[in-house]
């Protein structure tokens, strides 16, 4: 077990009395700049600023239920982006000893009315809502007393936090890396009507406006769902009306379940990857690294989303909900190359 750091640690580190790191933590006595930075460069270093935060959160929020649909609990390959996210929300809040209440509501879609009932019931000082940020939703819950987040969705109305990947820079900066290889007939393979699958295509379509590439007719293609199985008979009808050589060089598609699905009905429609096509993925699940060849993605940092989240909730605690604006926070995203993606073929 990892030693608790303590202040005469961070004293040593820093090469000051303990007073002296007490003082600059506490903010009771004037200390220069240079010492008080290093005294907390020493405090980051050691984990003692974490530990102290987590401390201070067990105090504001020491109940939280978790609200999601029984759609995003399965571990699967074809649930991983949920599984991964959901994993590490509960293991931050067993880092800060706080209490999590799991509701979970049958289908794929959260029942306002069951989660008013559930708070009622348990009375918890936070609300997380896993990947559901539907308006119903939203209007049962922003006025109630606990504080509440929704973990990768969006709120437009403005009235409750959300965290979520920055999705539509996040696009556009994948399908500028596809210009940069040299495509400039790209898809886009998109699937259903969330506001994240659509900021996901705003962002293709800002690459195309900003490249002043001229955008193919057809370029979006709607598969309607990311399960693979059902994206492969999508795309096998879509390439089965098409010319050959495609219209297309390289497809960017909404999630790595759709890439899967998509890879799948190349392959069985004779069309190589990335010797014919480039294909590139969104979210970096695990399966995506075993496809062949392996898929190049967008990596969505899914592990900090529940740290983030619960910092919202422990910040909204602090102060009365009609004096606090609702935050919106998007987390960096970075393209994870791999053997999908290639220049186009000049043959």
């Amino acid at each position: 077990m990892a030693k608790t750091p303590r202040i005469q640690d961070i004293a040593l580190l820093a090469e000051v009395a303990p007073s002296t790191v007490s003082h600059v933590l506490n903010g009771t006595a004037p200390i220069s700049p240079e010492v008080s930075q290093r005294i907390l460069s020493a405090a980051r270093e050691l984990g003692y600023l974490a530990k102290r935060r987590r401390k201070a959160a067990v105090a504001l929020l020491p109940t939280v239920l978790l609200s999601a649909s029984e759609a995003n609990f399965p571990k699967s390959d074809r649930n991983y982006v949920s599984w991964t996210m959901l994993n590490a929300f509960r293991q931050e809040c067993r880092a800060r000893s706080i209490r999590l209440i799991p509701h979970i509501d049958k289908g794929d879609k959260i029942i306002p009315e069951s989660l008013v009932a559930a708070i009622e019931k348990h009375r918890p000082q936070g609300v997380a809502i896993m990947q559901d940020d539907g308006t119903d939703l939203i209007d049962a819950v922003h006025g109630l007393d606990p504080s509440i987040v929704i973990l990768s969705g969006q709120d437009p109305s403005m009235r409750v936090d959300t965290v979520s990947p920055g999705n539509r820079f996040a696009a556009q900066m994948a399908t500028d890396y596809l210009f940069q290889l040299g495509h400039r007939r790209v898809a886009h393979v998109t699937y259903g009507t969330r506001l994240i699958g659509q900021h996901r295509k705003y962002g293709f379509l800002d690459a195309y406006r900003a490249s002043g590439y001229h955008m193919p007719p057809g370029a979006i293609i709607d598969v309607e769902t990311f399960r693979p199985e059902i994206v492969t008979q999508k795309m096998l009808n879509w390439l089965a009306v098409q010319r050959r050589p495609l219209p297309f060089t390289a497809f960017f598609c909404s999630a790595d379940n759709v890439a899967i699905g998509v890879m799948d009905a190349l392959a069985k429609s004779g069309v190589k990857v990335p010797g014919d096509v480039s294909v590139l993925g969104f979210d970096n699940v695990e399966i995506g690294k075993r496809q062949n060849p392996p898929l190049s993605t967008v990596h969505v940092p899914m592990e900090e989303i529940g740290q983030v989240a619960l910092n919202l909730l422990e910040e909204a605690r602090t102060l009365p909900k009609n004096e606090r604006s609702a935050r919106r926070v998007e987390l960096g995203c970075k393209i994870i190359v791999r053997g999908s993606t290639t220049g186009p073929h000049l043959g």
